[in-house]
């Protein structure tokens, strides 16, 4: 097959990139078109491709999700796939940096910019170039996922990073707050485990231990490759045909081996101290998955609660000082996880009336539901926060990312549709079902000596 060229896109070149079009889809199977977005399947290894045009520059995106994530890691190798995470930088046989041909040897040059994310459910790499240059970060990515090299000194050097900033983390107050919540929340399931992983865990990862890892999760038919930018989509066929189809599938089971949290019957309660540290506040309720529509409901519910001036949560605890501010979160994972509402306090010593006052706040929308005044400014927000986030490849490739490993990127485009899908009893109704005092964990952080603080392992960063 021909190689790109950035001229394929003039009109003089209609029947050539019509024959490009046509025999990449002679190797790739059309599943579905949903919100501008086109999905194919690559009959020779089962890799999802995504592609969305995208006009505003000459510009090329290329984002590979994998379905590795902290939750898919086992006893011994927590933090693996984020480590792995920072080791895929160091190259491969072809792409390294004692050749000069690195990944960042090759982009930033041209004005490239490469990063990467770990997360619960999955790890992503993204690339975006001049559009001219997009067949290089294709290649680059193809390359390593199945021919990453992992030298022993590297990995030494790697692990002082990464053990550098999971120290950052455990000495954020804020941070172990966060995660003791979800450790006491999850207390089986492996959302409780830090993305970052324990300190021992990073201490004594191998490059046996990584590789082997890497080779049960880095396959095509376990990854989605998205394609935004100024491209046709013969273009991006042809780059994942060209570069992508060669390598074979995985053929195997990716999912983690432990994947069920018991049903959780009463409430939990963590606290944690820092001197000096004013007070925060956690509600964190067990919620869907983020593919479930009980989501969005409660999306809105949360946003109602403390969504900025005037919401409940706002003039319950900001309005009379017991807070600075208040807000809202709902966990899009691939399994249930958590609605959060939080609130950072003005005076250390105000955590018991502010949970109060919060938890009175939720209790009145159980009992009474809300207005259609409420709902509508509500969603209102969320519908203009939606869509002017989206202002650009990268981020519309973060956030599709995030569907794509919920399990279905479909809700990217469909989001706004769904949200104002939501009625003032589908509030009601989550409200009755999940914010409930069986399904809660409450998290103080409290001021106090900092010496009785536990030293938590906590949140993976990007690269």
């Amino acid at each position: 097959m021909r190689a790109l060229f950035p001229d394929d896109r003039c009109s003089n070149r209609n029947s050539d990139t019509e024959a490009i079009e046509a025999a990449a889809l002679a190797d790739a199977h059309h599943v579905r078109s949903v919100g501008g977005i086109e999905e194919y399947r690559l009959l020779a290894n089962d890799l999802r491709v995504l592609f969305l045009p995208w006009r505003a520059a000459p510009v090329a995106l290329t984002m590979l999700t994998y379905r590795v994530g902290s939750r898919h890691e086992t006893h011994g190798i927590k933090g693996g796939s984020h480590m792995l995470e920072h080791l895929m930088f160091k190259g491969t046989e072809r792409f390294n940096k004692p050749d000069g041909t690195s990944i960042h040897d090759l982009l930033h040059p041209v004005g490239g910019i490469a990063n990467a994310t770990t997360w619960l459910d999955r790890t992503n790499y993204f690339d975006l170039v001049p559009n001219d240059h997009a067949a290089i970060a294709a290649e680059i990515e193809a390359d390593r996922m199945r021919h990453l090299r992992i030298d022993p000194d590297e990995l030494e050097s790697e692990r002082s990073v990464v053990l550098n900033e999971h120290d950052l983390y455990a000495g954020d107050p804020l941070e172990r707050l966060n995660q003791a919540v979800w450790a006491a929340a999850f207390s089986q399931h492996p959302y409780g485990e830090p993305v970052i992983g324990t300190r021992d865990d990073i201490a004594g990862l191998t490059c046996e231990r990584l590789l082997e890892h890497y080779d049960a999760h880095y396959w095509p038919d376990n990854a989605t490759l998205t394609v935004i930018g100024d491209l046709q989509r013969a273009q991006a066929l042809e780059l994942a045909q060209k570069y992508f189809a060669p390598i074979s599938a995985g053929r195997r089971i990716y999912e983690a081996r432990c994947d069920e949290e018991p049903e959780q019957r009463e409430e939990r309660r963590v606290t944690t101290t820092q001197s000096g540290q004013p007070g925060w506040l956690m509600l964190a309720y067990k919620s869907p998955e983020g593919t479930h529509p009980d989501a969005d409901a409660l999306d809105v519910l949360g946003r109602i609660l403390a969504g900025g001036a005037c919401t409940r949560a706002d003039a319950s605890l900001v309005a009379t000082g017991l807070a600075s501010s208040v807000w809202c979160s709902v966990s899009r994972l691939a399994r249930p996880g958590l609605f959060q509402a939080q609130a950072f306090l003005g005076d250390c010593g105000a955590n018991d009336a502010a949970e109060r006052a919060l938890r009175d706040a939720i209790d009145d929308i159980r009992r009474h539901g809300v207005s259609q005044d409420e709902l509508d400014l509500a969603k209102g927000r969320i519908r203009g926060q939606t869509l002017t986030s989206r202002d650009g490849p990268v981020a519309i490739a973060l956030q599709l990312n995030e569907a794509i490993a919920a399990g279905d990127w479909t809700a990217y485009p469909a989001a706004a549709e769904r949200i104002a899908a939501v009625s003032v009893d589908d509030v009601r109704r989550v409200a009755r079902h999940y914010l409930r005092d069986e399904r809660l964990t409450v998290g103080h952080l409290v001021g106090g000596d900092a010496r009785d603080a536990e030293p938590l392992s906590l949140r993976a960063s990007a690269a």
